[in-house]
């Protein structure tokens, strides 16, 4: 059977209503869906794909949950395998996954209250739910729970022989911070605290104590989910 070559297609062969670029002047950015957004940031596609198709074989890819998130966080060696992605698009991808997340970020920290451990956890949880080793932050707040500075002090396994009292406050004390929270991921997605975190959590909390900068909760965070020492009790 003699198989049919397609005809090269591209976004000017389609109806003005079907271009995402004439259908955001139109009509807004809002009117477009997630695959018309992306294929505008890629602007154009392959041979036989326009970037639209580009952009929903991007978004269907299977095993993939989430849409955008997944297409954004995917790392640049398995962007680049894909048909049609080269080096630029791929980095342009990532860029714009995290320009997104950092407007996230600094819109919800504009005059934010972390007050609760749900508030805190949910503020860092898109940072820490999706990295593939464990991570370490400090978050230092002032008197009226206000964020004040957040400083990455471990990278890899986290325990105790590894991060100590020194780096969790000497921080601290620059920002004159009155109290601070430590926040760690743990990859499997389960946020149940292991001997290493419970040894952990008093050392610094002793340390806190100590120093007069209360270190007033631990918080693991899991894959969409977390656990705080604080409401569990531990401290």
């Amino acid at each position: 059977m003699t198989e049919i070559k397609r005809e090269t297609i591209t976004m000017k062969d389609l109806p003005d209503s079907d271009r995402p670029y004439e259908k955001c002047r139109a009509s807004g950015p809002e009117s477009l869906s997630d695959a018309e957004l992306l294929a505008v940031v890629l602007r154009s596609g392959t041979k036989g794909r326009t970037a639209l198709e580009l952009a929903q074989k991007l978004l269907g890819r299977k095993g993939e949950e989430n849409g955008l998130t997944a297409v954004v966080r995917l790392p640049f060696p398995e962007l680049i395998r894909t048909p049609g992605i080269g080096p630029v698009k791929a980095v342009q991808l990532q860029c714009i996954g995290e320009l997104a997340r950092r407007i996230a970020k600094a819109s919800a920290k504009k005059g934010l209250e972390l007050s609760t451990p749900g508030a805190i956890a949910q503020y860092f949880m898109e940072d820490l739910r999706h990295l593939k080793q464990e991570e370490m932050v400090v978050a230092m707040f002032d008197t009226k729970s206000h964020l004040i500075r957040e400083t990455v002090i471990s990278r890899g396994t986290v325990n105790a022989s590894l991060v100590t009292p020194r780096e969790v406050f000497l921080e601290a004390m620059r920002q004159e911070a009155v109290y601070v929270v430590l926040l760690h991921n743990h990859p499997s997605g389960d946020p149940m605290p292991s001997r290493e975190d419970i040894r952990l959590t008093k050392r610094m909390q002793e340390a806190g104590d100590l120093l007069e900068i209360p270190m007033l909760d631990h918080i693991i965070i899991g894959d969409n989910c977390y656990l705080s020492f604080k409401e569990r009790g531990y401290i």
